[in-house]
């Protein structure tokens, strides 16, 4: 039975880290908050600077975006939305607020239409590399892989830390089934974020896809100690443990899978699966 070990798809990154470089003024403290707060926070006190009438142009476009980003980290889309259109209205040449409504987009699936706010962020600032890195995102996600890889070439090109950026490659290369590349990508993405759960499991799952299950299971254990919760690492670490016939293990991994995510029909097909092989011994 062929079996498909899980991986974190492309993904898009926000934009809001521009916002450090706003300019100051000599009554900017309620800025700097918005700035430098948590997204739950960050919702009050850019909506006190707006609210201030202290800003305008530039400035005030940049605290629509930022409020926004927080907007969208709590899920409230409509608000976020809202917010990154009238940055673009008060300053249509911003290129974050085109970047994060991109990420709106990309996140809904309609990944033409994100792609569509990348180029425009991207004509608005050719050297803005998380707009690359996100439209590499969008064109790996409808399977346009050579565009997609020179996007993260020429994000990281422009950013050479940008561990996402590497990331996002090395998911373009293993979606490919070029998975020595995959490997060595997520490599540089953990040498620069070593507590990159995601790119652990997607390393993980590429050594699984090349038969090596022992460094497989090493990744996962890595993601799982990250994150106790992570149930791709739980279901790829069973299917290896499966692999190598280690059924009793495989079933626990599966059933902590089940437990986390009990609407996934993978993991409960795996747990009838490997228990049926086990109640016929």
């Amino acid at each position: 039975m062929q079996m498909r070990f899980s991986t974190y798809r492309l993904f898009a990154c926000m934009a809001v880290l521009v916002l450090a470089g706003l300019p100051r003024t000599a009554a900017a403290e309620e800025l700097d908050f918005c700035i430098k707060l948590s997204d739950d926070l960050a919702v009050a006190e850019c909506s006190r600077a707006i609210d201030s009438h202290q800003y305008t142009g530039r400035s005030l476009a940049r605290l629509h975006t930022r409020r926004g980003g927080a907007y969208q980290a709590q899920g409230d889309v409509k608000r976020a939305v809202a917010d990154y259109n009238e940055s673009m209205r008060i300053d249509p040449t911003y290129p974050a607020a085109y970047s994060n409504r991109g990420n709106i987009w990309f996140h809904k699936g309609d990944f033409d239409r994100a792609i569509a706010d990348y180029n425009q962020a991207i004509k608005l600032d050719p050297k803005y590399a998380v707009a690359y890195a996100n439209r590499g995102s969008a064109l790996g996600s409808k399977g346009e892989l050579d565009r997609a890889i020179a996007d993260f070439d020429q994000a990281i090109q422009l950013d050479p830390k940008d561990a996402a950026a590497y990331y996002g490659r090395g998911s373009a290369w293993s979606a490919g089934g070029k998975y020595d590349r995959a490997v060595a990508e997520y490599n540089q993405a953990i040498e620069l974020d070593p507590k990159y759960m995601s790119a652990y499991v997607n390393r993980g799952s590429a050594w699984a896809n090349k038969g090596e299950f022992d460094r497989a299971i090493a990744d996962f254990d890595q993601a799982i100690q990250l994150d106790p919760k992570n149930t791709k690492a739980y279901y790829n670490r069973g299917m290896a443990w499966e692999k190598k016939r280690s059924l009793q293990t495989a079933l626990a991994d599966f059933k902590m899978h089940a437990q986390l995510a009990p609407s996934d029909r993978d993991g409960l097909k795996a747990v009838k699966r490997v228990s049926k092989e086990l109640s016929a011994r």
